[in-house]
């Protein structure tokens, strides 16, 4: 029954580790999302910016 009982264990831990690296996976792809975001922004923003620099020159 020892056996069992530490195979148990074992088996615990390792669907717990397993649940920890998937919450961590989702969080690094909420975080992954939000850096996309911020970088479409820049680009779109520094787009504006050199539209209205060759408005300016014309």
């Amino acid at each position: 029954m020892e056996l069992i009982a530490r195979l148990e264990e074992r088996f615990d831990k390792m669907l717990n580790k397993i649940k920890q690296l998937e919450e961590e996976n989702q969080f690094l792809l909420e975080e992954l999302e939000q850096e996309r975001n911020k970088r479409e922004e820049v680009r779109s923003r520094i787009e504006s910016l050199l539209g209205k620099v060759e408005t300016d020159l014309e």
